[in-house]
């Protein structure tokens, strides 16, 4: 993009988002969500961010959530990406 308007940031900057009404507000990179998921839940992601955009998911819980298609397994952190089409699953990490 060009224009007044852009503003060029050096480093992503994270910030924490929650699960509210089971939905996530994916607006900013990477955007980080923790929650303690006991039961299995569907989980909407309301884009508003450009391709190449991390979400990373912490499911501190013994249940597997599904976050924009992408199945989050319980005790795991999830790392998806926004590839401007939909979300593709990066990765996952055991949480410790």
């Amino acid at each position: 993009e060009e224009g007044d308007r852009c503003i060029m940031v050096p480093f992503p900057v994270a910030i924490t988002r929650e699960v509210q009404e089971g939905k996530i507000v994916h607006d900013c990179n990477p955007t980080l969500v923790e929650q303690e998921v006991t039961t299995a839940a569907v989980i909407t992601v309301d884009t508003q961010v450009q391709a190449g955009t991390m979400l990373i998911f912490k499911n501190t819980g013994t249940a597997a959530a599904t976050v924009a298609g992408i199945e989050c397994a319980g005790s795991y952190v999830t790392t998806m990406m926004y590839d401007g089409n939909g979300y593709i699953k990066i990765g996952t990490s055991e949480i410790a």
